[in-house]
């Protein structure tokens, strides 16, 4: 399969853009509306080394409430966009990516709005053939079916790239490749216990491993 046949899809936050601070900012200013516990940057690498789910049991975030929660941060965070940083390493990543004849899109629980003014005030929207955005936090196997289908992508010439336990999990569910990245939410220990079909430390890491999948 040629490289313009494969089509590599980013997570955003914790992949692409550093929202991580900003969001547990936004997160505490709202937490106790919610009667959830606030999250202290004292403990960031505890939470890093959680699941997902046991993030959630830990700050008493209900499923059934967190799509409210999450919908206000990401209108929140709208204000914030201009002031969100790449990751060191991931522009100069995602060129590399590009010129080798990969096709790249975005997938994220975030809001398209959000994604597509980050992208376009870092100067890489062009970058990117779509941007897709699926509110099903605890789906996202579901959310990259309809994609997948939308854009009229055949399943065995994606790859996916997250920095989530949630990512592995849903990404194994469907049977897609996952290269899992330690910059982001999950810690590399966590993320290595989850088995991943990759898993790097670092954005120049990225294209040798996307080239390990053909």
């Amino acid at each position: 399969m040629r490289n313009d046949e494969k089509i590599v899809i980013f997570d955003f936050d914790g992949t692409l853009a550093d929202t991580l601070e900003t969001i547990a900012v936004l997160y505490n200013k709202v937490a106790s509306d919610f009667n959830c516990k606030p999250v202290s940057f004292e403990e960031k690498e505890r939470f890093r080394s959680m699941k997902s789910h046991d993030f959630l049991k830990e700050c008493n975030i209900p499923l059934i409430l967190l799509p409210i929660l999450a919908l206000k941060i990401k209108t929140e965070l709208r204000q914030e966009i201009k002031n969100i940083k790449p990751f060191a390493g991931i522009v100069k990543a995602l060129h590399e990516i590009k010129d080798a004849g990969y096709r790249v899109g975005v997938m994220s629980s975030n809001s398209v709005d959000n994604i597509r003014l980050f992208l376009d005030e870092n100067h890489i929207s062009k970058i990117f053939e779509f941007v897709h955005s699926g509110k099903n936090i605890f789906g996202k196997d579901k959310v990259i079916l309809r994609l997948l289908a939308k854009h009229k992508i055949k399943r065995n010439s994606v790859i996916y790239v997250g920095d989530e336990t949630r990512d592995i999990e849903a990404l194994k569910r469907i049977k897609v490749p996952i290269i899992a990245v330690s910059w982001g939410f999950n810690s590399h220990e966590i993320l290595q216990r989850q088995n991943p079909d990759a898993l790097i430390d670092d954005p120049d890491e990225l294209l040798d491993s996307i080239m390990q999948f053909g």
